[in-house]
């Protein structure tokens, strides 16, 4: 029995890392389908419905199957039809008992972007579980949207509002279990850290472990938009936008 990863992200990675620290079969995708050392892979593009069938061929040759997708979502907002066409693919077509995504603790079911994949997983009548992570600690590394703490800077339109922030790693062993477990869990897990942080307290964290002087920058929300659009598309930065400006407002002070 083999298990699909969408992706090799900031939590993909280590998810693949714990199959195969776990002896699991397990075949990882990117759109390239260059996959670093010792994982095995194949190329996968949502908008390529020519490598939808990549990976199961990689199971069939192998004389195995699929058991469970891991999907890591695509940059867009609107994240169904960019989705559906694989998801109906891999269940109606391929029979696939399974799917595991990747969403957001503030994207519940029925929000219009991950909630709306969430809904069609019900619709699918697929064992299925959504894992929900609050932000990650990942962010604050060079070149992602939440500035670059090697120069001496961390960014955000949070104010002094807290987050549990929660390691990709815990959100991958979250992922493994919905994975592998015998009992599904058709439905949404949240994964929070241990403990509530501002974003002020991350820089000094930052500053502690570096020996650096890191500070936070507080951003208007065009300005942190305009931040966000260096690194992926407006109309999602405008949507992580909207969140910063909802995690403001206090909505993820919880553990």
């Amino acid at each position: 029995t083999m298990h699909l990863i969408i992706g090799t992200g900031k939590v993909s990675l280590p998810l693949a890392q714990l199959f195969h620290a776990s002896n699991i079969p397990a075949i990882s995708t990117n759109r390239s389908g260059s996959i670093p050392s010792p994982f095995t892979g194949v190329a996968f593009d949502w908008n390529d419905p020519s490598t939808y069938d990549n990976a199961f061929s990689r199971a069939e040759a192998a004389s195995d199957a699929i058991h469970c997708i891991f999907m890591t979502a695509p940059f867009t907002v609107h994240m169904l039809p960019a989705m559906k066409p694989f998801l109906d693919f891999a269940a109606k077509e391929k029979g696939m008992k399974r799917l595991v995504l990747l969403g957001g603790s503030m994207r519940p079911r029925g929000d219009p972007i991950h909630g709306a994949v969430h809904n069609y997983l019900v619709e699918l009548g697929v064992e299925y579980a959504v894992i929900r992570p609050s932000w990650f600690f990942q962010n604050f590394q060079p070149g992602v949207i939440y500035g670059d703490p090697e120069r001496g800077v961390v960014i955000s339109t949070t104010g002094s509002a807290k987050v549990g922030f929660v390691d990709a790693r815990d959100i991958a062993d979250a992922a493994f279990r919905a994975m592998t477990d015998k009992e599904p869990l058709n439905g949404s897990y949240i994964v929070f850290g241990p403990e509530l942080l501002t974003y002020a307290d991350i820089a000094k964290i930052l500053s502690s472990v570096s020996g650096r002087t890191i500070t936070h920058c507080n951003l208007s929300y065009k300005e942190f938009k305009e931040q966000a659009m260096r690194v992926i598309p407006e109309p999602f930065a405008e949507a992580l936008a909207d969140l910063e400006g909802m995690l403001r407002a206090g909505t993820e002070e919880r553990l």
